[in-house]
This record gives C-alpha cells, structure tokens and sequence, in this order.
C-alpha cells in the first residue's frame, strides 16, 4: 500500500486520469510480477519436448552408471510424451511361434522409438506397437508393410515334436501393418506368456536401445528400406568374420553369406557390413541378433552389437576376402563414427 501511496504523490500534480492509470497499472504489475519466477517440472518438460518428430529429449547422461535409479515421477513424465494420438500401428502376420516382443522391437526401432509392445491373445500372430510419435509409425508402414520375413529362430522346444503343425513349417511370413485407431497402449499388469514363455506385453519407454531419443540422436539415423546388406557397428575392437558370423549361427538364424570389416577409425570398436542371401533373411537376421551381446576379452561388459539396413546394393566378397565395392561404405563409416 506505501507503494501506492508513493506513487500517488509522484503523479498528483498530473490529471485524475493519469493518477487512476499509474495506479492500476502498478498493481497490475504487482500480481504479475508475484507469480511463481521458475516453472515446474512439467512444463520445463514440455518445453524440452517442443521438437517435432522425436519420441524423447533425454540425453545420454540419462543412461550414465551413476545415474540414479529410476523413479516413478521420472516414468510418468516419459509416458506422459510417449502417449501421443496416432502413435499405435497394428503388425499382422508375424511368426505366432517364434516372434516375441524383444524380436519386434528389434525391427521397428530402426525407424523410430518403440514405446510399448502387446500381442493380442484373440488373434494371433497379430501385435500392437506404441512408437515415439506418429511420423515413427508413418516410417514403419512405408518401409515394413509387405516385408517378407524368414525364421527368426528355432521353434520354442514346446512346439518341436509337433510335426504336422503348419506353423511350425512355414518358413516365411508376410507383414501387414496398418494404422491402429487407438491412441496409446494402456499398461498391462498380467500379460500372458508367448511360446517361448516371454510376456506378451513389454514396455520399452526407458530402454537405451531407441535411436531417436533426441534430435542429436535422430539425426545419425539413416532411414532405408529393408535390404539384404546390413550395416553393423559397435562390435569389439579385434571381432573376427567367424566370430560375427557364430552371433548369427547361435541364434538359429541363416548366417551371413559374406562379412566387410571397415578399417578402424579408433580402438573402441568395429563396423563393417554382412550380406546375405536376400532380403527375407536380412529382416529375420535383425528381428534375432540386433542388439545381441557379443563378449570380448579383457572388457567387463559385452559389446552390444547394433544392426541397421544399408545403403550398399552390392557386395562382391566372400567370408576372409578384404575387398568390397559396396556403394554406401564411406556413408557408413561416417555413420560408424558418429556412433
């Protein structure tokens, strides 16, 4: 009120307009100024999440090994972003034997972040999958729809005396994704198991395998279509083209017909590219082995080895050749690199 009063003096020598005026206006100033200075947590959130077409803006401190554990206000506010209209794709088609989540995230985090996972009981070989944002989903149709996949692996040990069972024959498998109507994924807290005994249902909200966490993480992506050469990177530093092609082997999967080591840039890790026989084998081979483990003497933890579809159209190697005439190889290097 002395505020008022001062300012009051300072103006009485001026009309009784100006004086109401001054007066309103400091006070508007007043309940304008006394609002809370530092936002809250949510709408600092919001703000980090204001760029278009990435799941999530968390940077790679998030994954440190002193990072603190997990919280559920951390978790809320991640499913909160990851929650958006039109981010849910129905996949048909699939393997009802041998695919399960983990094999599915494999494949659809090429193109953008993989929120949540659900098969339906009701139908099977048919799944539900919550991406990052919409333009993920949209990025999944066009370049997954129609993609013939071969086995992903062995038949769960439940199914093998099962000869005359069909799906347990069929070698191939045909995807059909479509746009699913609803807006998200809501939690399953009893999923029923799959064949191989894994859950039906599985969130991927905080794994550290999404590759488009944020812009800088987004931008070393190369979207292609899938192909029967792949690109592989974060492999340890001495990796063998027998020891790359037993990944695959200890899978179940086909092997790759031929393996590229590119020259190496540091001492931290390998990449080259792997050919196989085609295109169905290639997509069955990243379902099974991308993100496999791979162990490497004197480290503490494995290499996570990491797979992507390549550029290259051809390769004219075979497994203990050094040579390759691969189109897309010093694209690759560069992508090896920023990795």
């Amino acid at each position: 009120m002395d505020n008022v009063v001062l300012l009051r003096n300072v103006t009485c020598m001026g009309c009784r307009c100006r004086e109401l005026w001054t007066v309103t206006s400091t006070m508007n100033n007043l309940e304008a100024t006394s609002a809370d200075p530092y936002p809250s947590e949510q709408q600092r959130y919001d703000e980090m999440c204001a760029g278009p077409g990435y799941g999530e803006p968390f940077g790679t401190e998030t994954y440190r090994k002193s990072a603190p554990p997990v919280t559920a206000e951390y978790r809320d506010q991640r499913n909160t972003h990851f929650q958006q209209p039109g981010a849910v794709l129905m996949v048909y088609g699939l393997d009802p034997l041998r695919t399960n989540a983990d094999k599915l995230f494999n494949l659809m985090c090429l193109y953008g972040n993989v929120a949540r996972i659900k098969f339906l009981k009701s139908k099977e070989g048919t799944a539900m999958v919550q991406m990052g944002d919409s333009v993920a989903v949209e990025r999944c149709v066009q370049n997954l729809n129609n993609v013939t996949v071969g086995l992903t692996g062995a038949a769960p040990l439940s199914h093998h005396n099962n000869a005359n069972d069909d799906k347990n024959n069929q070698s191939e498998h045909k995807l059909q994704l479509a746009f699913s109507k609803q807006p998200f994924l809501s939690e399953v807290t009893n999923p029923y198991p799959l064949p191989d005994k894994s859950p039906s249902y599985k969130e991927y909200i905080t794994n550290k395998n999404n590759r488009f966490m944020n812009p800088a993480m987004a931008s070393k992506n190369r979207i292609q279509p899938p192909s029967k050469i792949l690109h592989f990177f974060n492999t340890p530093p001495q990796v063998t083209e027998t020891e790359l092609v037993q990944v695959f082997q200890d899978y179940d999967v086909v092997p790759p017909k031929a393996v590229k080591l590119f020259p190496m840039k540091s001492e931290r890790s390998s990449s080259g590219l792997l050919e196989f026989e085609d295109t169905t084998e290639a997509v069955a081979a990243v379902m099974a082995c991308n993100h496999a483990a791979i162990e490497s003497p004197g480290t503490k933890f494995p290499f996570i080895m990491k797979l992507c579809f390549s550029s290259s159209r051809s390769m004219t190697i075979r497994n203990g050749d050094n040579n390759s005439n691969g189109a897309g190889e010093n694209k690759l290097n560069k992508l090896d690199s920023e990795h």
